[in-house]
């Protein structure tokens, strides 16, 4: 049986989301990668990271629970090139990979980004991390060189 995924953007009102999301940190991460220690966000520092308007957290839920989420950061350009997109991280629960929730994110984020008038959005990664490079590549994302670890998604 196939459960349906929403994927929304976390707004305030959401800090309780965010909070547990951040309190399963381990749960989002690479097989194999420790987990950082990081300090799970309060009530209060949730609000303050969800009133940003130039941050996109969005989240992938299953019968309203987080499976999936993508952060990325809208970037103002010191020049004429218009405004850029960073993808920050994006994570799907371990007991919900394989079944496309990561490519609902970026569909998610691409529709935000053609909204706001953003063309462009990259990410950085670790070009050892085989899983993470196939996956941009399989999205449409492209390296202008094999020496760097930038992926650019034009999404004009």
């Amino acid at each position: 049986m196939s459960v349906a995924i929403e994927v929304r953007r976390l707004r305030v009102g959401d800090e309780e989301v965010l909070r547990l999301r951040s309190l399963q940190d381990a749960r989002f991460d690479e097989p194999g990668v420790e987990p950082a220690a990081r300090t799970p966000h309060s009530v209060e520092s949730a609000r303050a990271f969800l009133s940003e308007e130039t941050t996109v957290q969005l989240a992938a839920f299953a019968d309203a629970e987080p499976v999936g989420q993508l952060l990325a950061y809208e970037l103002a350009r010191r020049h004429g090139d218009g405004k850029l997109m960073l993808v920050y991280e994006i994570g799907v629960r371990d007991d919900h990979r394989r079944q496309g929730i990561g490519r609902m994110l970026f569909d998610a984020l691409r529709s935000i980004c053609r909204q706001r008038g953003i063309a462009r959005a990259f990410v950085i990664t670790n070009e050892r991390n085989v899983a993470a490079t196939a996956f941009y590549a399989a999205l449409g994302a492209t390296r202008e060189s094999n020496d760097d670890v930038v992926y650019d998604f034009d999404w004009s």
